[in-house]
């Protein structure tokens, strides 16, 4: 374990200056080559802001994968696929973030990207969803449903995170604090590797927060980022939800395995709200669900007049709370009525925030 924090250690100080030196660069590479995206009346910005610099943060990710690859202690080989497929979704999202692709093409891509990564030898069994362990009385899957289910599972997590990406910082903060959590629960858990992976994206992401609230050289990840962290999450909760044989955390506290999925929807409890929120605001007015708007809660809070970090802290803060809360319940409930009270708590904010965009659009 010794060994391990020493090369945590050496990892985190590499990561800051390797990526402290790439968004430097960046800047004048997006400068000279107008790697830039006008915004709109649904913007939370004036004028051009650099995008598409979350392609940094999943080189950083690949680079340190080619350095750590030989390490005793980490088992990359295990999850190459899973990091060339994050590469590849980054990719996908650096293209659309300059060509614009339609979201049914782009998600199209997505899901074979996905589907290819569940469906990887190296990693199958434990990267697909085919056992709930008795979450609404439901155990084993059948493969093709689970595959079907997972990649869903994934798309939904790619597409709450990605509707982040529309103010300074909450896109990367909120990541980052995930990230944080699952960190915790690797190293709990001795899988190093996953750990490690969540440190590289923490180290990378608080380098970008930096140019992310300059006011003279400001960086926006882009779908490159956006995209690549939803997946990394959506991998992080999926591995979650299997986690059945963990004697970390979940011993101490005794989690009940069928209570496993409605933790893993609270840990990104204020994105995936948001995303079922502006979807049904939407159909109701006769709108395609994907259709842009500036119907998100953290555009709700700015026009209140909140800050951008403020309106962060407090989605942050608000996201905590509901995931204490279904930790703290979790042990006096099976998972019929901790689904409910869950049900019950997200149909509070979303009145709640319904209240206050009627306010602030009166």
């Amino acid at each position: 374990m010794n060994e391990y924090f020493a090369y945590t250690f050496a990892v985190l100080l590499f990561t800051i200056f390797l990526s402290s030196f790439l968004f430097k660069r960046y800047i004048s590479v997006a400068k000279k080559y107008n790697l830039y995206k006008g915004y709109n009346e649904r913007s939370s910005h004036k004028g051009q802001v650099y995008t598409g610099a979350g392609i940094l943060v999943a080189y950083v990710l690949l680079i340190g994968n080619i350095v750590l690859d030989t390490v005793s202690i980490f088992d990359f080989n295990s999850i190459n696929v899973v990091i060339i497929s994050s590469v590849l979704v980054s990719f996908v999202g650096f293209y659309d973030d300059f060509m614009d692709i339609t979201a049914f093409h782009k998600y199209i891509m997505l899901l074979f990207i996905i589907v290819m990564t569940i469906n990887s030898e190296l990693i199958l069994g434990k990267n697909i969803i085919n056992n709930l362990h008795g979450f609404l009385g439901i155990y084993e899957i059948p493969y093709v449903l689970g595959l079907a289910f997972t990649a869903f599972v994934y798309l939904a997590v790619i597409n709450a995170v990605n509707l982040m990406d529309g103010i300074d910082s909450y896109l990367a903060i909120f990541c980052s604090l995930v990230c944080l959590l699952f960190g915790l629960i690797f190293l709990n858990g001795s899988i190093l590797t996953l750990s490690l992976i969540c440190l590289l994206l923490i180290a990378s992401l608080s380098v970008f927060i930096r140019y992310n609230l300059s006011s003279t050289k400001k960086l926006f990840v882009g779908d490159a980022g956006s995209l690549f962290l939803g997946f990394w999450i959506a991998y992080f909760l999926v591995i979650f939800i299997n986690m059945t044989d963990y004697v970390g955390f979940f011993t101490v506290f005794a989690i009940k395995a069928e209570n496993l999925p409605v933790l893993a929807v609270a840990i990104i409890n204020i994105p995936v709200l948001d995303t079922l929120r502006v979807m049904l605001i939407r159909v109701l007015k006769g709108k395609s669900p994907f259709a842009a708007d500036r119907n998100h809660i953290h555009h709700i809070f700015i026009d209140k007049g909140f800050t951008h970090l403020k309106t962060c802290f407090l989605l942050c803060l608000i996201n905590f709370l509901n995931l204490s809360i279904v930790f703290l319940l979790e042990p006096l409930f099976e998972s019929l009525l901790l689904t409910i009270i869950f049900i019950v708590m997200n149909l509070f904010w979303f009145f709640m925030f319904q209240k206050l965009n009627s306010r602030t659009t009166a």
